[in-house]
């Protein structure tokens, strides 16, 4: 990554986390559950059978909502761990959230009792955070590349979509060759599809 690029990211991530922190935190369960409503509304998702979800903290939109209906429809459910002496993230199997804890970053994440990872290539559907997002999928999370480095290697049929507020999108975002964009946005305002850059 170039400097340039690197201090273009650096100051789009202060501004939008700036921007999310100061939304109610009754507006971000409204707008999570409207999300919510949309995501499952899409055919890609309702014939997913292992669906890779993120486990929500502080402002993000809250996944929880997601990973509920997984359960109940049935799906696998598997959930990022970060490694951070290797900056690796592998997707575990989660049952319930009772198996899950704090822990790097004060992020959720499987207990070790409850470690259970499987091979990305078994995941169908991947459920991305951000802090922020282009209409071109592109986006820009907390700067340490776990994201990029887990979606680089899935496999091709395998369906990425982010979610966000209308708030966290912006028009064009600082782009570096290893960054990989979500085929898919959804926000409480509706659904982009960021393969045609429309929506």
């Amino acid at each position: 990554m170039t400097d340039n690029v690197s201090r273009e990211k650096s100051s789009v991530r202060e501004k939008m986390l700036r921007v999310r922190n100061n939304l109610a935190p009754h507006h971000i369960q409204s707008m999570s559950q409207d999300i919510f409503n949309a995501f499952i509304k899409l055919d890609k998702v309702q014939r997913s059978s292992t669906i890779m979800a993120y486990l929500s903290f502080g402002s993000e939109v809250n996944a929880d909502y997601i990973i509920e209906w997984a359960w109940n429809k049935n799906k696998r459910v598997v959930v990022p761990v970060c490694i951070p002496k290797t900056k690796r993230m592998i997707p575990s199997i989660i049952h319930s959230f009772r198996q899950v804890e704090q822990g790097y970053f004060g992020i959720r994440q499987p207990k070790k009792e409850f470690l259970r990872p499987v091979d990305k290539q078994a995941v169908d559907l991947i459920v991305v955070p951000a802090v922020a997002f282009d209409r071109l999928g592109y986006r820009i999370g907390y700067g340490g590349g776990y994201y990029d480095r887990f979606l680089a290697h899935m496999k091709k049929e395998a369906v990425k979509i982010g979610l966000a507020f209308h708030c966290q999108l912006v028009s064009r975002l600082p782009v570096d060759k290893h960054d990989i964009p979500v085929d898919l946005i959804v926000t409480e305002k509706g659904v982009i599809d960021a393969r045609a850059g429309v929506g």
